[in-house]
């Protein structure tokens, strides 16, 4: 079934600046142990340093987010990040991302 349908597989967004790649993110849809289909966001990457302060890593978790409700038909995401990338938390904040009681954090889309 995963093969069939595009929909099931990984996704990525590419964030560019004057053309050169400064970011990406990716997403994977699995099942958890009850069978229920949840989109994971996982392996948001910057390269510039200045990355937050001109919004990047927040842009590619939009557009993903966009995505994932408008295409996929999720109203709920799950994220993974790393608990001492202090850079990310500050997005995860910003976007109201919050800590589950389990190893990801967990939005409302």
């Amino acid at each position: 079934e995963r093969v069939l349908d595009l929909t099931l597989r990984n996704g990525m967004i590419v964030a560019k600046v004057d053309g050169k790649l400064v970011g990406w993110g990716t997403y994977s849809q699995f099942k958890d142990y009850l069978g229920k289909v949840r989109v994971l966001i996982h392996q948001i990457m910057v390269r510039k340093e200045d990355a937050y302060k001109k919004g990047i890593e927040e842009q590619i978790i939009r557009e993903l987010e966009k995505y994932i409700k408008n295409t996929l038909n999720f109203d709920k995401a799950y994220y993974i990040g790393i608990d001492s990338d202090n850079n990310l938390q500050s997005v995860f904040m910003k976007l109201g991302i919050e800590k589950s009681e389990f190893i990801w954090y967990e939005k409302e889309l």
